[in-house]
């Protein structure tokens, strides 16, 4: 290699790390500047909160449980669960809950299949103004309700997403999962607050029943799986624009889920949520997408040249020191949110994994089949 092609290849790579450190600057002033609403406020919102689930038999009680010790009053909200064909039990243990006043469960009817037909279900028998949607195998801390009704009252807001973290990381597997959730989530909460709204979770998330119905639902995208809150996302980003749209920063609005049980089920998840990206039609969410994409894979493909390159090597250590430091802030902030600073401990190891993990995730997950929930699907099928 010459140095003509040395200092281009530098010069690229500088290029690439500048928009992706604008793209990060950018977030993580979003994400400091969110504001929590006054602590007097005393919201009155009738509420549904919509679970889907599917074989969630170990999982449907503690959810349950959590959402009986809701501190907002029980007359102003109501869960509705939608079985989607369980086969492990589950949807016995929810009808036997079903028991208590604010609990129902319903059966998804046969012909119909999958997460968003599950959603849509019970949005439709829903009795409420404002939707919360959660996973069954969630669990959301005391005040999480009444604080998505706080943020809801201050709006004006069409749509609320909410933090969700790992509980109680231990090791490298469940601490890795957790630095890159907690980095999705501060990522998405930040972009909102910069009215670039690209990203929001499922599993945390509020919106009015009128505006859903407004927005068509989750028609033209029903046959993708997954995607249920991004491509709703870019639906109400392109109704009402990005300031009807808001993030709650509260540690009363965590929800908490557990880490993958093994890698190949962490795989099969990120698989998921890639396969749905070709779809993706808001211009922001693309440009982040392939930024994101480009500085990741750069560094791959320049850790594997400098195999017979030292020059190479060099680049991929600029690059490389460059994103850490370019990440650093948020991670370190956000993790202070979540009470999870320790997981910082893990930092370095994390950001030389992490960047392998996004390029193979995102080549392989538009490529290959994956399976979930005992159904198997095919990126192609997008």
């Amino acid at each position: 290699m010459n140095k003509a092609e040395i200092i281009m290849l530098a010069v690229m790579a500088i290029l690439i790390a500048v928009l992706y450190g604008r793209l990060i600057r950018r977030i993580t002033e979003g994400w400091v500047n969110l504001e929590k609403p006054p602590d007097n406020i005393h919201p009155e919102v009738k509420i549904c909160v919509v679970i889907p689930f599917r074989n969630e038999k170990e999982n449907i009680q503690s959810l349950l449980k959590a959402l009986l010790e809701q501190d907002y009053p029980q007359a102003m909200f109501e869960v509705i669960l939608v079985n989607d064909h369980s086969s492990d039990g589950g949807d016995e243990t929810a009808k036997l809950m079903g028991d208590v006043s604010v609990i129902k469960c319903l059966d998804l009817p046969e012909g119909m299949s999958g997460k968003k037909s599950a959603l849509q279900y019970g949005i439709e028998h829903a009795d409420a103004k404002l939707i919360v949607t959660t996973d069954a195998d969630c669990r959301p801390v005391k005040g999480w309700l009444s604080c998505i009704a706080s943020f809801y009252s201050i709006g004006p807001y069409k749509m609320i997403a909410g933090p969700v973290a790992i509980s109680v990381p231990k090791g490298f597997g469940s601490g890795f999962q957790a630095l890159e959730f907690t980095s999705l989530v501060a990522s998405g909460a930040g972009a909102i607050k910069t009215r670039i709204p690209i990203m929001c979770n499922g599993a945390n998330l509020a919106y009015e029943k009128e505006a859903f119905e407004e927005v068509g639902g989750f028609r033209g995208n029903e046959h993708i799986p997954g995607g249920d809150d991004i491509f709703l996302l870019e639906k109400f980003k392109k109704q009402y624009g990005s300031n009807k749209i808001g993030f709650a920063k509260d540690r009363e609005a965590i929800v908490f889920t557990d880490a993958a049980v093994n890698l190949r089920s962490f795989l099969k998840q990120r698989f998921r949520w890639v396969a749905k990206s070709p779809a993706y039609r808001d211009p922001a969410m693309i440009y982040t997408a392939v930024v994101v994409l480009q500085v990741n894979l750069g560094l791959l493909i320049a850790l594997l040249w400098s195999i017979w390159s030292l020059e190479m090597l060099m680049v991929f250590g600029v690059m490389f020191l460059l994103k850490c430091l370019i990440d650093l802030p948020l991670l370190w902030k956000a993790t202070g949110f979540f009470d999870q600073r320790k997981l910082m401990a893990w930092y370095l190891p994390f950001q030389f994994i992490y960047f392998i993990f996004i390029s193979l995730s995102g080549i392989l997950g538009n490529l290959l089949s994956f399976s979930w929930k005992d159904r198997s699907h095919r990126s192609e099928d997008l």
